[in-house]
């Protein structure tokens, strides 16, 4: 898609205004012509045609020196035929678009110049009528200066606006590139984990049992299905796939059924859910999440732990704690991998916090996240 091109050196407004210019000038250098005087009607109208060209031509590239041109010839021009001022006009817009781009030195300076001129034709003419039009240059031109002063402030108004704008716009890519790296760590990790125990449990059962194997097989089989199912999801909204859902994961009434994974793994796990009523859905995504991710890491770093999941209300905060208990294991604490760093994030990303406290018998993750008054 091709975007169309502006209509003139500064947009449509600015070459609109010095196309009226011109054809203002020309209208003059006729009547000039027309009243006896041709020679002195075309070098007025050469010299205003010729300010507004200049500020036509160079205005994009050189603004300073267009104004400057432009006010050389408007000003000898003005100086030829000061009455109407139409001769001023193309200087105006010439010097405004330079005050606005920024070539503040050259318009001011051109300015001054042009002062020089009125100021002249104010003490110099002892004709009334000189010094009124002198008088009147000056008062155009300085409505010029701060009408491009004006421009100037406020296109750098918009252009901070832009710029925010695509800083914004680059926060919230990075964010939902987070989201869905904590997603994808999430299912993963707990999904691999299990398969690697499941698949432990079955070769060290396959000649003993083989019922207790084709269970374990069983158990890998329903996890890589779930975990598909859940990728396949965070995939959809990275293709922009509509029926995606925008916060791919299961919120905590599939807390029971993950309890229930974990412990056909050989695990001992007690859930106690006192959480009523459920806060929003995004704070049950984040619960459910940290239990998931605790729940792997005590597979992983205590295995045979008893592990109590407590989820609960304290005041306006709801609360998700998980105990891993082992008795002479004397933990350390853990390191801050990606899970842990998940975690934290999905937790201050709601304005909560986490906290991992390391007991003499195991660990305990603490998820607390404040629930607006008023909300479930």
């Amino acid at each position: 898609m091709t975007r169309p091109a502006a209509a003139g050196p500064h947009g449509p407004s600015a070459a609109a205004a010095l196309t009226v210019a011109s054809l203002l000038v020309v209208v003059v250098a006729i009547a000039v012509g027309a009243h006896g005087d041709p020679a002195r009607g075309i070098a007025f109208g050469l010299l205003g045609c010729g300010s507004a060209l200049a500020v036509g031509l160079l205005g994009r590239r050189a603004p300073g020196p267009a104004a400057a041109l432009s006010g050389a010839a408007s000003m000898s021009a003005f100086v030829l035929q000061p009455l109407p001022p139409v001769a001023l006009l193309p200087f105006a817009i010439g010097v405004a678009l330079a005050m606005r781009a920024g070539a503040i030195v050259w318009a001011i300076s051109s300015v001054v110049a042009a002062y020089a001129v009125s100021i002249t034709t104010v003490f110099l003419s002892p004709n009334p009528v000189d010094s009124a039009r002198g008088f009147g240059a000056m008062a155009l031109l300085l409505v010029a200066i701060g009408a491009g002063a004006f421009l100037r402030a406020r296109r750098a108004r918009r252009q901070d606006e832009q710029r925010r704008q695509a800083e914004r716009q680059r926060a919230a890519i990075e964010e939902e590139r987070l989201r869905i790296a904590r997603e994808l760590h999430d299912v993963l990790a707990h999904s691999l984990s299990s398969i690697s125990v499941q698949a432990g449990v079955g070769l060290h059962l396959a000649g003993d049992r083989p019922e207790a194997a084709t269970e374990a097989l069983e158990t890998i089989r329903t996890a890589s299905r779930e975990a598909l199912q859940e990728v396949r999801g965070v995939l959809g909204v990275l293709r922009g796939d509509e029926s995606a859902p925008r916060t791919p994961g299961p919120d905590l009434a599939a807390l029971r059924a993950l309890v229930e994974d974990t412990r056909r793994t050989g695990a001992r796990v007690d859930l106690e859910d006192r959480l009523d009523p459920r806060p929003s859905t995004a704070v049950q995504l984040a619960m459910y999440r940290v239990v998931q991710e605790a729940l792997t890491n005590a597979r992983r770093h205590a295995p045979g732990a008893a592990v109590e999941i407590a989820l609960g209300r304290d005041g306006g905060t709801v609360t998700a704690t998980v105990r891993d208990r082992m008795p002479g294991a004397r933990p350390r604490p853990p390191a801050a991998g990606n899970g842990i760093v998940g975690m934290r994030e999905r937790a201050a990303a709601l304005g909560g916090s986490l906290d991992l406290v390391p007991h003499e018998d195991g660990l305990e993750v603490v998820l607390r996240i404040p629930v607006p008054e008023g909300s479930p």
